[in-house]
């Protein structure tokens, strides 16, 4: 079996490390944390992950800007991104309580583990196939669509 990195970014550090220590009792996935946006590109260079969690509101840099970093980044550019946030609710429309805006896929960050892992799986298989192409806009509380 072949082990998944996966960055996790967000500013609350109870959050990302009961996440990691989740996801890494599943076995097949290898997890790093960050919890100052502004350290992410970094991080992401050192640990190069398959996919990354990205909280959207975060104080500095929020989400958007550190997708925008990595899509402009070579090295960076083809990473799965699942965006994680409290301002969405489950999807009660699709199997794995999902939700796309603005070509992202955002999952709540109320979802119970087994959906976020539901949502992680998937898109770690999808960028296997299709390299992703979204292009995020820069600022959260100005643009995305969360209503």
């Amino acid at each position: 079996m072949d082990t998944t990195r996966i960055l996790i970014v967000d500013d609350e550090p109870d959050f990302t490390a009961l996440l990691k220590a989740n996801l890494e009792e599943v076995g097949n996935f290898e997890v790093m944390e960050v919890n100052d946006s502004s350290k992410a590109l970094r991080v992401a260079h050192e640990f190069m992950p398959e996919l990354c969690v990205i909280d959207v509101v975060m104080p500095g840099m929020d989400g958007g800007d550190v997708v925008a970093q990595f899509r402009a980044d070579p090295h960076l550019k083809n990473v799965a991104v699942l965006m994680l946030t409290a301002l969405v609710e489950e999807n009660p429309d699709t199997p794995d309580g999902e939700t796309q805006t603005g070509g992202l896929p955002f999952v709540s960050k109320t979802s119970d583990f087994g959906t976020i892992l539901s949502c992680i799986e998937k898109h770690i298989e999808e960028s296997r196939d299709n390299p992703p192409v979204a292009e995020p806009p820069s600022r959260t509380a100005e643009v995305w669509d969360l209503g």
